[in-house]
C-alpha cells in the first residue's frame, strides 16, 4: 500500500464542474445522464448551503432541468441527499479496498488505508462535512448508511488482519480502532488548520496504529 492515492481513489463525477446538458443524448442513457448531473448539482448546492439550506429549485436549475424533471428522478430532498451521500461513502469504500489489497508490505498498507480519510478531508472538506457531520444526522437512513461504510471499511481492514493469522475478535477490535483513529485525526488535522503536512500526518497516525498492530497477539483463542 502506498502514500500515492491518486491513481487508486475514485473522484467523484462533475465534482465543482459545471453540469452539462443532457441534449443529444436519448432513452436511457438521458435519464441516466440527467440523475448524474442532478447527483452533481446537488453535492455542490448541499455542500454551499448545507441541507436545510439547499433548494430544490436552485438544484434543478443548476442541473439545467425543470423541478418536475427534478421529482421524476428523486422524491424529495432527502432522497436526493442520500444520493449524494452514497457517492462519498462508496468513493470511502473504495479507497480502503484498494489500499488493503495493494501488493505491498503491511505497514504501507496500513499508511494507505489511512490516507484515504487524510485525503477525504484534504481535498473534499465539504463532502467530509455532508458524511460525518449532517445537520440530519438522526435521520435513520442517513445514519444506517454511514455506520454501514464504516462497517465496510472495517471489514475490509479486519480480513487482511485476521490473514495475518489474529483471531476474529481482536481482528475486528483493532480494526474499527484503525478506523476510527483516521478519522478522527484527519478530521483534527483538518480543524487545526493542517499544522503538519498531510504526508506527516499520514505517517504519525500510521505508525500509531502500525505499532498496535505490530504488536497484537496471534493466537486463535485469545
Amino acid at each position: 500500500m502506498t502514500t500515492d492515492t491518486t491513481s487508486r481513489r475514485p473522484v467523484l463525477p462533475g465534482a465543482g464542474a459545471k453540469v452539462t446538458s443532457a441534449r443529444g443524448v436519448r432513452g436511457d442513457g438521458r435519464r441516466a445522464h440527467r440523475r448524474r448531473a442532478v447527483v452533481a448539482a446537488a453535492r455542490d448546492v448541499f455542500v454551499a448551503s448545507g441541507y436545510h439550506g439547499a433548494r430544490m429549485e436552485e438544484i434543478s436549475a443548476r442541473a439545467g432541468i425543470s423541478k418536475p424533471v427534478l421529482y421524476d428522478h428523486f422524491a424529495n430532498k432527502l432522497d436526493l441527499y442520500l444520493a449524494v451521500l452514497q457517492q462519498y461513502l462508496d468513493r470511502m469504500v473504495a479507497g480502503v479496498r484498494v489500499a488493503v489489497a495493494a501488493d505491498t508490505t503491511p505497514l504501507s498498507r496500513v499508511r494507505g488505508a489511512v490516507s484515504v480519510y487524510f485525503d477525504f478531508v484534504d481535498e473534499d472538506p465539504g463532502g467530509h462535512v455532508l458524511v460525518f457531520e449532517s445537520p440530519v444526522h438522526s435521520e435513520p437512513s442517513i445514519e444506517w448508511r454511514v455506520r454501514s461504510a464504516m462497517r465496510a471499511c472495517a471489514d475490509l481492514v479486519a480480513a487482511e488482519i485476521r490473514a495475518d493469522g489474529v483471531a476474529a475478535a481482536p481482528a475486528d477490535m483493532y480494526a474499527w480502532s484503525l478506523v476510527g483513529t483516521s478519522h478522527l485525526a484527519a478530521r483534527h488535522w483538518l480543524d487545526a488548520g493542517r499544522p503538519i503536512s498531510k504526508q506527516d500526518a499520514v505517517e504519525v497516525t500510521a505508525a500509531l496504529c502500525w505499532n498496535g498492530l505490530s504488536g497484537c497477539s496471534r493466537r486463535s483463542d485469545h
